[in-house]
């Protein structure tokens, strides 16, 4: 998120560990390099996807999220639909309609938001900032190739992004029988 490169030391870190500003310009600048051969791993849910992680819930915040299929389009980058099954596993979000408000004005404010997540402590299993216990799978989609545009219209967008969503539920319909405990009854929202 851009707002951690103002943060002092966190800037360091990110950069550090090979993290880039998940700015339209950090983005093209990377995937335009002269030397090619670089990629980029984008969350384009952000916090507002974070804000909505239940234990068995499976919510995307992609349908209005379109900005990195704009990106991939002016720079000829493919886009790979990746879902990690078991993630919303390891949180849950605490349930109070005041930090809830609290949360909703920060991210209004500062375009991020605090996430409090309850996962496990050192000594028990109840609470605490520490990920549960649980298996994570991840699978990666069929890359999709696409064809450079300079300026890519809105129907090209849409149609790409349209594109991009299907294949990202069809991934998860394949393998949620192989990776969920009860693949029937879980759906992935998408908003």
């Amino acid at each position: 998120m851009e707002q951690f490169f103002h943060l002092p030391f966190v800037r360091e870190i990110i950069l550090g560990i090979g993290g880039i500003s998940c700015s339209a310009k950090s983005l093209t600048h990377v995937l335009t390099k002269p030397q090619g051969g670089h990629g980029v791993i984008l969350y384009p849910g952000g916090a507002a996807e974070a804000m909505h992680a239940r234990p068995g819930q499976h919510r995307l915040v992609l349908k209005h999220r379109k900005g990195f299929v704009k990106i991939a389009l002016k720079t000829g980058a493919s886009l790979v639909p990746v879902f990690t099954f078991g993630e919303v596993d390891l949180f849950d979000q605490i349930q109070n309609p005041l930090i809830c408000r609290f949360q909703l004005l920060l991210k209004k404010l500062f375009r991020y938001t605090l996430v409090l997540p309850l996962g496990s402590g050192f000594f028990q299993t109840s609470f605490g900032l520490i990920p549960r216990r649980k298996p994570l799978f991840t699978v990666v989609g069929v890359p999709i190739d696409v064809v450079r545009v300079e300026n890519p219209t809105q129907e090209q967008i849409d149609e790409m992004h349209q594109k991009f969503i299907q294949q990202l539920v069809n991934l998860f319909d394949t393998y949620k029988y192989k990776y969920l405990v009860d693949p029937e009854a879980s759906i992935l929202v998408l908003e």
